[in-house]
């Protein structure tokens, strides 16, 4: 089916709103912005830059899914903190603007200290929404009020333009994936044949896809019931199969062709190639066929150094099959995120 006769699967796919992704998020920011604008001009709401300010914050820098929910929430927290602490320093400030600047400092203290850990972004908004509410103590409580929903209104259509054209870290991370295992066996069967590659320019794509992926990893935890260990293992099975190809190709030339029939280049090519169209498609079942089991480079009667890196290749590619055949289900039941964050709201409402 020709995509242009329906366009608007453009927007709902995730393989086209990853291929589009660039023109997808500006689409969604601008739409946000524009919600914004409108919300701010109809009603009136003092202030109303502060709402425009944290759509941009929200949306702005972070494309996926996963870093824009954490973002959003982490800004919501950190300014009913802030907000919270402004207010206090407001009241302070009637009793005594000493009191009232010691407070603030107590606060900014707080928050540089975490800004280091874990939830830092959380902590350096709240000291930043201190000083924008608070000011200098001198500021009228219904203003901090006002700013304070601005940023929360701002923090929730930007959760919202987000859930309505998602853009996953997960389908990025996964499109990667199969990109690399296909790349991989096209590149493995070249050597193996001792055909002529371009290995070089195919490696460095295949590295670019894998520092792409890595940067990913806390955003994919976010959407996904995964953990970072099980997707460094991934990471580090195509590191891997990486090195090893980098390595085969600077000796396939000089050693006999590893095409013949007992060869495992066949088994290995086609796994690389049905993981990948798993990954692409959602369909785990292709990965049930394990590797058969690889043949011992020392029982051979002339064994050479690309003997040894094909077996060392098979024992990797089958422990990266393992580890997808693990993680790709999961991948597939984690819900979009319109879903999600109805069931996060819906879930606030009960407790």
């Amino acid at each position: 089916m020709n995509r242009w006769q329906h366009p608007w699967r453009v927007l709902v796919v995730p393989y086209y709103l990853n291929r589009y992704a660039r023109q997808v998020h500006v689409l969604r920011v601008l739409l946000a912005f524009l919600l914004g604008l409108a919300l701010v001009i109809s009603s009136g709401i003092p202030h109303g830059g502060w709402m425009l300010v944290t759509i941009l914050i929200v949306l702005g820098g972070v494309p996926h899914w996963g870093g824009v929910r954490r973002k959003a929430l982490e800004r919501m927290g950190g300014s009913l903190l802030g907000a919270l602490a402004g207010l206090i320093a407001i009241l302070l400030h009637g009793v005594s603007p000493w009191l009232c600047y010691g407070w603030m400092l107590l606060v900014i203290a707080l928050s540089s200290w975490h800004a280091q850990g874990k939830g830092g972004y959380l902590a350096l908004l709240t000291g930043i929404t201190l000083v924008i509410v608070g000011g200098l103590g001198d500021e009228s409580i219904n203003e901090a009020l006002w700013r304070s929903c601005n940023v929360l209104i701002g923090s929730l259509i930007g959760m919202a333009a987000a859930a309505t054209l998602p853009l996953r870290a997960i389908d990025s991370w996964r499109f990667l994936l199969a990109d690399n295992l296909r790349e991989a066996a096209l590149l493995y069967n070249r050597i193996a044949r001792r055909l002529p590659v371009e290995g070089d320019a195919a490696l460095d794509q295949f590295n670019s896809r894998l520092i792409r992926m890595r940067s990913l990893l806390a955003a994919v935890t976010q959407e996904a019931v995964l953990t970072h260990r099980q997707l460094d293992q991934v990471q580090r099975c195509q590191r891997g199969v990486w090195t090893l190809l980098d390595r085969m190709d600077e000796v396939a030339a000089t050693t006999p062709a590893l095409a013949e029939d007992r060869s495992p280049r066949r088994a290995i090519v086609r796994t690389l190639l049905r993981a990948a169209h798993a990954l692409r498609f959602n369909q785990p079942q292709l990965l049930a066929n394990p590797l058969p089991a690889a043949d011992n480079p020392a029982r051979m009667r002339q064994p050479t150094h690309c003997h040894w890196l094909v077996a060392e290749l098979s024992l990797t590619v089958e422990a990266l099959r393992c580890q997808l055949q693990e993680i790709l289900p999961r991948l597939i039941e984690a819900p979009p995120p319109a879903r999600s964050l109805v069931r996060r709201l819906s879930g606030s409402r009960r407790r």
